[in-house]
């Protein structure tokens, strides 16, 4: 039996995200301006105890989770995952509420509290099977106690602890930069989330 700290971190601001669309698996964004400063200005601000403990930094394939890793650890080796992209909205993708506002389809999602599926897009089920590969390539050896961090998507994060602790999916809705840290017990086979929470990486003990 191993254990395992992972931390899980949003990636920084793209303009997508400033003008509140879907962006996901087909919009590949850089990060905007005020995402690059609030990256920069946190990387200031994370103390030198929470590197410390990070044996292995992984990161999605998509242009702003490599940027905010570039940012957030520097010099540090950054291994990519290619499972670890965001979701595909689909009908959604690149439209923001303003596009989508009276769209009858798009209403009806949203009487379904978001559990109907959005035409075109991948299926939510897909993407936790997806992010949970992505998560299971990060652990690596199953047997070695060790600390990671991964720069990734909402969906991504959204999609592992809902699954490793039967939450709803959106009970983790993640904000840019934000970071949740997971411990997990593995056996070479199963994952077990033991204990799950935000972090707040400027005020890291």
């Amino acid at each position: 039996m191993a254990n395992k700290r992972v931390y899980l971190i949003r990636h920084g601001e793209t303009i997508g995200n400033i003008e509140k669309r879907y962006i996901g698996l087909h919009t590949d964004q850089p990060l905007c301006e005020e995402g690059i400063k609030a990256a920069e200005e946190l990387r200031s601000h994370i103390p030198a105890s929470f590197y410390k403990q990070i044996d292995k930094v992984f990161c999605g394939p998509m242009i702003r989770a490599r940027e905010t890793a570039r940012i957030l650890f520097g010099d540090r080796e950054v291994e990519v995952i290619d499972e670890l992209t965001e979701t595909d909205f689909g009908y959604f993708e690149g439209k923001n509420y303003a596009d989508l506002n009276g769209d009858p389809i798009y209403q009806k999602w949203i009487d379904s509290n978001g559990e109907d599926p959005i035409p075109g897009a991948e299926k939510r089920e897909d993407l936790i099977a997806k992010s949970m590969e992505g998560l299971r390539k990060a652990l690596g050896d199953m047997n070695r106690d060790e600390c990671i961090a991964i720069v990734c998507h909402g969906g991504n994060i959204m999609g592992m602890l809902s699954y490793l602790t039967g939450e709803n999916y959106f009970h983790f809705m993640t904000k840019n930069l934000e970071c949740r840290v997971m411990d997990l017990e593995t056996d070479g086979k199963n994952i077990v989330a033991t204990t799950y929470d935000r972090v707040d990486l400027r005020n890291f003990t």
